[in-house]
């Protein structure tokens, strides 16, 4: 994981304000993991009881998550109670930090290698985010096909600049491929309230089934579908045990779809990995790249299936 800030780092004044919402002194801390952020994600717990998450981070240490936290801010504020989402308690700025607090997300993140139940689970809960969150009730979000739309044209940018290493099978059907991608894209617009970054380390479930999507720094307005591919692109399902392209062809069922959208959709989010696996690397991210590269490889064998 990337080292993360945490309530060490804090100025005083910070640290003053949080434990005034928490009602008293606090007493100890729990770090989340997962993420590739320098951002503080803690759960902040009090004398008085109150537990709080946190996330915090200066402008020095990442411009880009500093964004993000505000992005995520916004979101938060206009998301209805109803839907699956840990409810925004304060966010504020402090010299050069800014800091997100919300109530803490009941349960933990989904079992690794993901189990069936717990998949399905967390499908479910996006389908009650749907219901609660169309039509979009965040004003201003840009579309999903605009916000993920540029990543996933990587094919186009592979084509330009062709690796040496380049799989033989996507060679041999690039073009193919860049248009799947293009549909794929168009096929991401819509009027639902989407996460845009949903994955393991952005759900936590407890043991009842109660699922809260956490992280909503890349909330977009889109499609139905948009966040459940999103999800299942993200499963590693190496022997087929967890049967990812059933549950993809599911999900389009449900809203009417034609299963060719999944493979559309799907070959974006492979053209982004195939893309982004050969990117320099990050000294300020240090394990995106090896998580690209692992990327790439299981969502490559998903697609394939699929063609």
């Amino acid at each position: 994981m990337t080292h993360r800030l945490t309530w060490t780092d804090f100025p005083d004044p910070l640290r003053e304000r949080l434990e005034g919402l928490l009602g008293g002194t606090v007493v100890s801390t729990t770090s989340c993991r997962g993420g590739f952020s320098p951002s503080s994600a803690e759960i902040l717990s009090s004398q008085a009881g109150r537990r709080l998450f946190v996330k915090a981070v200066r402008e020095s240490d990442n411009p880009g998550s500093m964004t993000l936290n505000r992005a995520e801010a916004a979101a938060l504020a206009a998301i209805p109670a109803s839907a699956p989402v840990q409810p925004l308690v304060d966010a504020f700025a402090h010299e050069d930090w800014f800091v997100l607090v919300t109530e803490v997300a009941p349960g933990a993140l989904p079992a690794e290698p993901w189990t069936g139940e717990q998949l399905d689970q967390v499908l479910a809960a996006l389908d009650a985010l749907q219901a609660a969150t169309t039509p979009c009730p965040v004003p201003g979000l840009r579309s999903v096909a605009e916000t993920l739309g540029p990543d996933l044209l990587g094919f186009d940018r592979v084509a330009e600049d062709l690796p040496t290493d380049l799989h033989p099978w996507i060679a041999e059907r690039l073009d193919m491929l860049r248009e799947a991608a293009r549909r794929g894209i168009d096929a991401l617009d819509g009027d639902t309230l989407c996460h845009s970054d949903v994955r393991a380390d952005n759900i936590l479930l407890t043991t009842e089934g109660e699922v809260s999507l956490v992280d909503w720094a890349w909330a977009s307005r889109g499609s139905r579908i948009a966040d459940a591919l999103q999800l299942l692109a993200s499963v590693p399902d190496p022997d087929g045990t967890l049967g990812v392209n059933d549950r993809v062809d599911a999900v389009l069922d449900r809203h009417g779809l034609p299963r060719q959208v999944g493979t559309d959709v799907l070959t974006g989010i492979l053209a982004f990995f195939v893309d982004a696996a050969r990117l320099p690397h990050a000294p300020s991210l240090p394990l995106i790249g090896d998580h690209r590269r692992r990327m790439r490889d299981s969502l490559f064998a998903v697609v394939r299936e699929r063609w």
